[in-house]
């Protein structure tokens, strides 16, 4: 594929999993490292299914997102009676467990070795294989997505959301309830990353667990915070800004075996950078 259109569409892929870590830790202040397992999870259950020609691409990124909402929810579910740094830790062990589970169930994600060969996705029963179908298609992803967050949160539902961040124990008292809220919002972030995954999984034809690991998990944090947090635009532009950073790399004259590295101290660098001079990000409201 073209380099510009790959590069449009896989950021368009990650505005979907922008919006799901935004509203989560942005919105609802659910501080969670997990969210690139449940991508993971979208990404293998699309994949699986058209391998195995057992049902088109719509029924099954409809099936990988019903089961990422419930996978979301029982997970956070428990972790929600935790709070603060206990809640990072149960979500960081959640996130090495999958990765673990991704790596060695051979059988049903291929292991280490991953994925080969995902068929490309159909829409009716006609594939979608050339380049401007396939950044269509991540653009109506991405768009119904945005759309979805930009309804949400001018809804009753949204501002329960952002009260709960600033005072979850005013709202209880107000008897809201918080915990279904809450857990309400993983649900919706949960759709938003599995829609993701499943995308992912047929626009590049291969997925392994490296795709879906901590450093994924770090990565989409790194974007909500350097787009801006509680924003639309933020989860926007945080993507599209940190997927062309690793095209820069490779136009400069470095070893393959340390550009990895490079990519992850940059990342790390800007997470540090934007937390101590604009914590809102660059779109993000002013905190």
């Amino acid at each position: 594929m073209d380099f510009l259109w790959s590069y449009i569409a896989l950021a368009e892929i990650y505005v979907l999993l922008g919006l799901s870590t935004n509203l989560l830790v942005g919105i609802a202040g659910i501080f969670s490292v997990s969210q690139a397992a449940v991508f993971g999870v979208g990404a293998y259950i699309v994949a699986y299914f058209l391998m195995h020609e057992i049902m088109g691409f719509l029924p099954a990124l409809l099936i990988a997102g019903a089961c990422c909402v419930a996978l979301n929810v029982l997970v956070t579910l428990p972790s929600l009676r935790v709070s603060g740094d206990y809640f990072v830790v149960t979500s960081f062990g959640i996130q090495l467990l999958a990765t673990a589970i991704f790596v060695n169930w051979t059988e049903g994600t291929g292991g280490a070795n991953g994925l080969p060969g995902i068929p490309p996705p159909d829409l009716f029963g006609v594939p979608i294989e050339s380049n401007a179908q396939l950044v269509l298609l991540c653009s109506a992803g991405s768009g119904l997505g945005c759309l979805a967050f930009w309804l949400i949160m001018r809804a009753p539902f949204g501002r329960l959301l952002r009260a709960i961040r600033e005072d979850e124990l005013a709202v209880a008292a107000a008897g809201k309830g918080v915990l279904r809220a809450k857990v309400s919002a993983a649900a919706l972030a949960g759709a938003f990353a599995g829609s993701a995954g499943g995308l992912y999984a047929t626009f590049l034809s291969f997925v392994d667990p490296s795709s879906f690991d901590l450093d994924a998990s770090i990565l989409l944090l790194t974007m909500v915070v350097v787009g801006g947090a509680r924003t639309l635009p933020g989860s926007i532009l945080g993507p599209f800004l940190l997927l062309a950073l690793p095209q820069a790399l490779a136009l400069i004259d470095i070893p393959t075996s340390i550009a990895a590295s490079a990519r992850q101290l940059i990342y790390g660098v800007l997470l540090i950078v934007f937390m101590l001079f604009r914590p809102q990000g660059l779109a993000g409201e002013k905190l």
